[in-house]
C-alpha cells in the first residue's frame, strides 16, 4: 500500500535538537569548512533505511516505509513482498517512537502502490498490453536488460508508475506493480491525509485506493494479438485508436464531445471483441490485493 513517504519539517526548532542528541542517533553528517571549521547544513542521519535531513530552516524524513518495514523485520532492504495494515501500523508507530514532534510534521511526498501476481510474465504485459493513460503515450518507458520493465505517464500533480516488480528484485514469480506517485499534498490532502498517524485510518487508506482503481481505469490496457479474428473494418480502427498521436495530434482543439464519442466507439469495439480480458484480470487483482492487505 503505502510505500514511499517523505514527512515535512516546516519549523525545525524540536528536531534539530532532538537529531543532535548522541542518545538519539549516534552518528550525523554534516558539512565541515576544513580551514575555518565552521559546519553547515544539512545535518543527515538515519533511522534505518529512513533519510533524516535537517536543513537552515525546515527539515524532513524520507524514504520507504516498506522497505522500513522489511529492515526492522528482515533486515533486509526490499519492497516486493505484502505491506499490510499492521505492518504499516508497526511502522508509523516505529518511525514515531524515534522522532520528536511527529504531531507538527506534514506528508509532502506519499506514494501507494500494489503488487499483484499475474499469470503472464509482468514484462510482457507492460510492454506489449500496458499502451496509455488518458488516451496519451507513456513519458518513460525503462527497460533494464533483463531485470524488468517500466512505463511511466507523467501529470502535474501526479505519476503513474507500472513496473515489473519480481525482475527488479530477480525474484522467481511474475509481480507487477501498480502505483500512484503524489506530486502535490493536496492530492492526498482532500482525503484527511496531512500526518502521518492519518494513514492509520482506514478510511483514509480505502480513498487512496480508490483512486488507484480511478487511474488504473483511465489506462488503455488492450489484449496482445489484438489484430487477430476480427473484422477489417475493426481492425483498422483499433489501429487508428491504438495510436497516441490520434489522441494527442489528430484530435486537438476538437469540441469534447466530438472527442467522447471516438472514446465511447473504442470502447464498444474492445468489448465488442473481447479485448479487455487482461485488463479485467488485473482490476481484480488489484482489488482482491487490497481486501486482503487492509484486513491483515
Amino acid at each position: 500500500m503505502i510505500d514511499f513517504i517523505k514527512i515535512y519539517w516546516s519549523d525545525k526548532s524540536y528536531l534539530e535538537p532532538f537529531v543532535c542528541n548522541v542518545d538519539n542517533f549516534q552518528s550525523l553528517y554534516f558539512v565541515c569548512e576544513q580551514h575555518t571549521g565552521e559546519i553547515s547544513y544539512p545535518y543527515k542521519t538515519n533511522i534505518e533505511s529512513m533519510n533524516v535531513v535537517v536543513n537552515k530552516k525546515s527539515g524532513y524524513v524520507k524514504n520507504s516505509i516498506h522497505k522500513l518495514f522489511n529492515v526492522l523485520n528482515e533486515d533486509k532492504e526490499h519492497n516486493h513482498n505484502d505491506f499490510t495494515y499492521s505492518n504499516l501500523c508497526t511502522s508509523i508507530d516505529y518511525l514515531t517512537s524515534r522522532l520528536i514532534d511527529t504531531e507538527n510534521a506534514r506528508i509532502s511526498q506519499l506514494e501507494f502502490g500494489l503488487n499483484i501476481n499475474t499469470s503472464a510474465a509482468a514484462e510482457t504485459i507492460i510492454r506489449k498490453n500496458v499502451l496509455m493513460h488518458q488516451f496519451r503515450g507513456y513519458n518513460h518507458n525503462r527497460k533494464y536488460h533483463g531485470s524488468g520493465e517500466l512505463k511511466q505517464f507523467d501529470h502535474s500533480n501526479y505519476v503513474i508508475k507500472v513496473y515489473d516488480k519480481a525482475k527488479q528484485y530477480r525474484i522467481e514469480q511474475n509481480i507487477l506493480r501498480f502505483e500512484i506517485k503524489f506530486l502535490k499534498s493536496r492530492e492526498f490532502q482532500k482525503f484527511g491525509i496531512y500526518n502521518i498517524n492519518d494513514l492509520k485510518n482506514k478510511e483514509n487508506l480505502k480513498k487512496l485506493f480508490e483512486l488507484l482503481i480511478q487511474r488504473f481505469d483511465e489506462i488503455t490496457i488492450v489484449d496482445d494479438g489484438a489484430s487477430i479474428n476480427i473484422s477489417t473494418e475493426d481492425n483498422n480502427k483499433l489501429r487508428q485508436y491504438l495510436n497516441p498521436s490520434f489522441w494527442e495530434e489528430d484530435l486537438e482543439g476538437v469540441h469534447q464531445q466530438y472527442k467522447a464519442r471516438h472514446r465511447n466507439k473504442f470502447n464498444d469495439l474492445l468489448e465488442r471483441n473481447n479485448l479487455l480480458k487482461t485488463k479485467k484480470a488485473l482490476k481484480v487483482a488489484l482489488t482482491n490485493k487490497f481486501k486482503y492487505l487492509i484486513s491483515n
